[in-house]
């Protein structure tokens, strides 16, 4: 009885972190616009490759 308690218990984890994961992958590119014009985009970029 406790494997299978500890199987729904991961599962369900597994499930949660999946839905984590998805919901700020769908953030990022709902607000990449925003995100690349607060922050310069290509600016920040070519100063890391100096």
């Amino acid at each position: 009885m406790n494997q299978y308690i500890e199987k729904l218990v991961q599962q369900d984890l597994g499930e949660t972190g999946r839905a984590f994961v998805d919901a700020a992958a769908q953030f990022m590119k709902e607000y990449e616009a925003v995100f690349l014009a607060e922050f310069g985009g290509d600016r920040e970029v070519t100063a890391q490759r100096r």
